[in-house]
C-alpha cells in the first residue's frame, strides 16, 4: 500500500477575498445524538440533537484583513467562508462553504519583535461540503 502524499495548497475566503496571512483554520462539526432508553431495554433508539458548526482562524495582523474581521465582529454581520483547493487535488473536498457566520470572540497576541496574531472564533448556521473525486 502506497501512502499518500500532500501536495497540495489550500485557500481560506472570506466574502470572497482570501485571507491572508492565515496561520490556521480549524472547522468543529458537532452533530449530537443521545441514545433513548425505556423499561424495557436499553439504547431501543436515539434521539437526533441540532447541529453546530464551529471554527477559529489565526491570522497574522499584516494587511487588511484582521481589520475587516473585527470590522464584521463588531458590526455583528454575517459572512460566508470557504476553504478550497488553491492548487492540488490531494484533500478530502473540493471546498467546504460555510455561510451565515457570525464572529463571536477576537483574541489578539502581540509578540515583541514579532508579527501580532489575532485569532477569531465562529459559529455559522449551514456548512456545505463538496467532495473531491
Amino acid at each position: 500500500m502506497t501512502t499518500p502524499q500532500w501536495a497540495t495548497n489550500l485557500v481560506v475566503k472570506v466574502n470572497s477575498i482570501t485571507v491572508t496571512p492565515i496561520l490556521s483554520f480549524n472547522p468543529t462539526f458537532t452533530v449530537p445524538v443521545v441514545p433513548l432508553h425505556s423499561l424495557e431495554g436499553d439504547n431501543v433508539a436515539h434521539v437526533a440533537q441540532p447541529a453546530t458548526f464551529t471554527f477559529t482562524m489565526a491570522v497574522q495582523a499584516i494587511g487588511p484583513v484582521v481589520a475587516m474581521l473585527t470590522d464584521l465582529a463588531l458590526k455583528r454581520t454575517s459572512f460566508t467562508v470557504e476553504a478550497s483547493e488553491a492548487s492540488g487535488d490531494d484533500w478530502s473536498f473540493t471546498s467546504l462553504t460555510f455561510t451565515d457566520c457570525f464572529i463571536t470572540s477576537i483574541a489578539t497576541t502581540a509578540i515583541i519583535g514579532g508579527v501580532p496574531t489575532a485569532t477569531f472564533n465562529c459559529i455559522c448556521l449551514q456548512v456545505t461540503p463538496v467532495a473531491n473525486g
